[in-house]
């Protein structure tokens, strides 16, 4: 490898603690010698990652333009790797109403699945599309690929955080997964009787590059939920969990190896 492995974060847009986030994955990086990073609240410089290794995005109900996601799928192709984090892929939409109010949360009226029509070569590029999720519980992660080197070694564990619900969209290679159904509040499609193994963590190829997803990792801080409500309690999830920074930290230097 020649010169440094750059690394882009995208951190920005509504609902939870991108600030907490950020740092993380800096703190992450920094652990990492090959590593040099720069931060974003959007995707504003996305079409200028030329001699960057990867990008990682950490999201919610924020979205690139059609120029803006042109250039990610460009980047990937072309080699560059892509870890998306948690609501990357959510768009929130509600309905007309009526308002309720779920969680102590007040909301217009129930969230809508993220619909086909919303960035549409971006969903595909991530790989799965947002359609709801059950309330903060305890989960039981499975490792489904141990010849992965992102989950070589990794064993099964439990973590607190959202169930994720998504759409898939093409082939990945499924590397973690859980079960899980119940209620989703506050959701167009609120119920979820069966429980299939869901992804956790997949990995997809796409072009010379490629792309890892991992719906894990809510976190809110104390105003993050404005104007929804004036205070929420702070919410830290799974990020001070060991497991779940190990994921962070194979995540990334699954980035930097790009460069190798």
């Amino acid at each position: 490898m020649t010169g440094p492995a750059r690394i882009h974060i995208v951190t920005g847009g509504r609902y939870h603690d991108f600030d907490l986030a950020r740092l993380t994955l800096l703190q992450v990086m920094a652990e990492d010698d090959r590593i040099r990073a720069t931060c974003g609240h959007s995707y504003d410089g996305v079409d200028d990652l030329a001699g960057y290794a990867g990008i990682v995005l950490y999201t919610c109900d924020l979205m690139p333009t059609d120029r803006q996601a042109e250039a990610l799928d460009a980047f990937v192709r072309g080699g560059g790797r892509l870890f998306a984090i948690h609501a990357a892929n959510a768009h929130l939409e509600f309905t007309d109403g009526p308002a309720i109010v779920t969680s102590g949360i007040h909301i217009p009226g129930l969230v809508k699945p993220t619909g086909e029509h919303i960035a549409p070569l971006f969903m595909d590029l991530l790989g799965s599309r947002f359609l709801a999720h059950l309330a903060a519980q305890p989960m039981h992660i499975h490792v489904e690929d141990h010849e992965h080197p992102i989950t070589a070694g990794l064993q099964d564990f439990d973590i607190v955080d959202e169930p994720y619900i998504a759409t898939p969209i093409g082939e990945s290679r499924v590397l973690l997964s859980a079960r899980y159904k119940g209620q989703a509040p506050g959701y167009v499609l609120g119920d979820w009787p069966d429980d299939p193994p869901r992804p956790q963590l997949y990995v997809k190829d796409h072009g010379d590059g490629g792309v890892l997803y991992m719906p894990l990792g809510h976190a809110c801080g104390r105003f993050d939920m404005v104007p929804m409500m004036d205070e929420a309690p702070v919410v830290r999830g799974p990020w001070d969990d060991p497991n779940y920074q190990e994921l962070l930290r194979r995540g990334v230097a699954w980035l930097a190896d790009a460069r190798t």
